[in-house]
């Protein structure tokens, strides 16, 4: 699903990102490494597979674009160190040739020097370009001369069929001045979005990204 915005054009895509045509750029937040392994260290059961399923799906877009550079919308990393860090740090070297930006989120508590270490780029609070501002937290006040990039929320869509059939699932949530990005890691939960004035909401699966209104 191709989007225009301030004369740009973005493609949502199915793992929960945004690539970025004009600058070759992917836009993901909320990967949440390390959440996976700090769950199954304190008993709670979840699938072997799940944290390989953050990197096969990194691997893929990277392929899908031929993206250039990453722009991480923070909580790249849930907690403390674990050994989902040094699975980055191998996928990182993979892609040397790949620039990678970070707005830092509320869970990035790893030290700076990790991050830097990886050749990150590291940004505390909004990084900005080409009157795009980048951050973690969805902004309440705006500049109307920008338009806003962000995640934090890990928004989520409700959509009922006939009867009491429902479904609940990922979306981006496209509003006049801001864009909030569903979480790309597995197992973030999600907080429902409704509708609003001058607000569309593209719901993501799979196979299909589409808009719901």
């Amino acid at each position: 699903m191709q989007i225009e915005i301030r004369g740009n054009h973005f493609i949502l895509l199915t793992q929960r990102a945004i690539f970025w045509e004009e600058t070759q750029t992917l836009l993901i937040g909320d990967l949440h490494l390390g959440k996976v392994t700090h769950f199954r260290k304190e008993g709670i059961a979840i699938p072997n597979n799940a944290a390989a399923n953050n990197f096969e799906r990194l691997n893929e877009i990277v392929r899908q674009t031929g993206a250039t550079r990453i722009i991480f919308l923070g909580d790249l990393f849930h907690n403390q160190y674990n050994s989902e860090w040094e699975t980055f740090r191998e996928w990182r070297a993979d892609h040397h040739y790949m620039d990678m930006i970070i707005v830092m989120g509320n869970h990035d508590i790893l030290p700076v020097s990790l991050l830097l270490e990886c050749e990150l780029e590291v940004y505390v609070n909004d990084y900005e370009e080409n009157n795009f501002i980048f951050t973690h937290h969805p902004k309440v006040e705006f500049d109307i001369t920008k338009f806003v990039f962000a995640g934090h929320v890990h928004p989520v869509f409700t959509s009922y069929g006939k009867g009491r059939q429902s479904v609940r699932l990922p979306c981006f949530v496209i509003d006049k001045y801001q864009a909030i990005l569903p979480s790309f890691g597995v197992f973030t939960g999600g907080y429902q979005m409704g509708l609003a004035d001058d607000r569309k909401i593209y719901i993501t699966t799979e196979t299909r990204v589409f808009s719901v209104c």
